[in-house]
């Protein structure tokens, strides 16, 4: 019986009847292609936002040996990450994603508290991944200025109001509606599929000297003090150091966080979380293999006050040519702080939505030109750049903001992974991508790599610290979170807060969503409590 006949209309389609049977209404406007899905999590996962900014302190910490082994070993257990995801994805394919996840998974007894701390983690690795990135894109911007003019001083004060800036277009082009972000999400993937390839072209083709093989795949450098100034092993530097692999290649759950507004979203989801993980892959070893080929001088690099990656950039293409370079890095970092307040202000709403937030009834109306939480998307860039002040007065923060990014963002992905594969194993539905009898392995490998870069990046960065401008403060911004979640939690919000809440009720449905299969491990009844 088509939808018609069941009183529903012609549009009312499979991706609404799935939404329905999560308990949600079609409130925003679904208007994104699998393409355009995939190119916004591209764009949030942001290879080039992530290994060139970095690359000093990959020089530091660990040297080429870091950069490449680190970043194929990053890639290995970052892809078992992405397949638990992309199986539960293809599942629940709502805004909320990880958080929405994490309730069902749970269940009654674990589902309030886990989504919970899920909200609050994914939250922060939004913030800090995308308060990172647009920083490092300001900082580009300055050293584009400083390229021309060596007298010119680069200061995080300047930093900071260049890429509050740039946030604020982010808003305004958010803003602007559907058709904007459609553009920017293709633009986006151009710039960092050609862009990539343009770097890689030219720093390999216009290097006056090309580094040897043996120099790209073994050499060791550790300028962080742990292997000098104490008895420290050369792996613990190795382990620091991927750091900046590990940056690159996060933000990948965007695809979930835009799947109400994504056609086929049970296939498109899962199929963007892989995809932008492979396409990130590939993208950042070229990268990573061409940059280090392309080192003239090491300690000149990696001293420089332009910063190694632009300073390879000039070395390579000369001034214009750097440049033009550096100026693709800080498009794709705006880009990126597109795509990831419009992520983000989906994650937002949809916790807004279950009463999460304070005052949530007043953050979850929707523009009604766009049909976007346009609210959130506002909040999202204010909170963005409140995480980038301490730029004016510490040379460190990008490496600490991108620990902390690290820590909530893979935090939160292990989190429903983890409940997938204990409390949630029996009433978990497999759909169109399921990773059958593999999803138990696979996620144990995805959870015991979370945990272990967790302590692996709560650590100092160097070794001693004796300035404060150096501190890595991801250890007191995490710390900072977990207090307040657990503290809100039991004296608070376990009293009020349950969970994602459903908009319809089960006879609303009127049989549009179809009931399971008599070997299914769950009804839609379960999934919609």
């Amino acid at each position: 019986m088509d939808n018609n006949e069941k009183g529903h209309p012609a549009d009312y389609n499979e991706d609404e009847a799935r939404l329905a049977g999560l308990g949600y209404k079609q409130n925003m406007k679904r208007q994104f292609s699998g393409l355009q899905n995939f190119g916004f999590t591209l764009t949030n996962s942001s290879v080039l936002i992530g290994i060139v900014p970095l690359f000093t302190f990959g020089m530091n910490t660990g040297g080429p040996v870091a950069a490449i082994w680190g970043w194929l070993m990053v890639a290995f257990f970052v892809m078992f990450i992405g397949l638990g995801m992309a199986e539960i994805c293809s599942t629940f394919p709502t805004a909320g994603g990880l958080y929405f996840w994490t309730a069902k998974l749970g269940g009654p007894k674990w589902g309030p508290m886990f989504s919970w701390y899920e909200a609050w983690f994914n939250m922060l690795g939004q913030f800090a991944g995308c308060s990172g990135s647009v920083l490092a894109a300001a900082t580009f911007l300055n050293t584009m200025v400083k390229v021309w003019d060596p007298s010119y001083e680069i200061t995080g004060t300047k930093n900071f109001y260049i890429m509050a800036t740039m946030m604020v277009l982010g808003g305004l082009i958010n803003t602007a509606g559907g058709r904007a972000l459609k553009v920017a999400s293709l633009v986006s993937v151009v710039v960092h599929i050609f862009g990539t390839i343009a770097i890689v072209i030219v720093v390999l083709v216009g290097a006056p000297k090309l580094q040897s093989a043996e120099f790209v795949f073994t050499e060791f450098q550790d300028h962080t003090g742990y292997t000098t100034e104490s008895s420290a092993s050369p792996v613990l530097v190795f382990l620091l150091g991927l750091l900046q692999s590990q940056w690159s290649m996060l933000g990948y759950d965007a695809s979930a966080h835009m799947s109400e507004e994504t056609e086929k979203s049970y296939v498109n989801g899962p199929r963007g979380i892989l995809m932008s993980i492979f396409a990130s892959v590939c993208i950042g070893l070229c990268l990573a293999l061409a940059m280090t080929f392309g080192i003239q001088d090491y300690e000149i690099t990696r001293l420089s006050p332009l910063g190694a990656a632009p300073q390879i950039f000039v070395d390579c293409a000369g001034q214009t040519g750097g440049s033009i370079l550096i100026f693709l890095i800080v498009f794709a970092g705006f880009l990126c702080g597109i795509a990831t307040v419009a992520a983000n202000s989906r994650m937002l709403y949809a916790f807004a939505r279950d009463g999460g937030l304070p005052f949530s009834p007043y953050w979850t109306v929707l523009n009604k030109r766009t049909q976007m939480p346009l609210r959130l998307v506002w909040l999202s860039v204010i909170v963005i750049i409140i995480l980038a002040l301490p730029a004016i007065g510490s040379a460190a923060v990008l490496s600490a903001i991108s620990g902390i990014s690290i820590i909530g963002f893979t935090t939160s992905y292990a989190i429903p992974i983890l409940l997938r594969i204990t409390v949630g194993a029996e009433g978990f539905v497999q759909r169109e991508f399921n990773l059958g009898s593999w999803s138990k392995p696979i996620g144990w490998v995805a959870c015991i790599w979370t945990a272990f870069i967790f302590i692996i990046f709560n650590l100092p960065q160097s070794y001693p610290v004796v300035d404060m401008e150096f501190f890595n403060y991801t250890p007191a911004a995490v710390g900072f979170l977990l207090v307040f979640t657990t503290s809100s939690w039991f004296l608070s919000a376990r009293h009020w807060f349950k969970g994602p809440v459903s908009e319809i009720a089960l006879q609303e449905l009127d049989g549009v969503v179809p009931v399971a299969r008599p070997d299914e491990k769950q009804e839609v009844v379960e999934e919609i409590k």
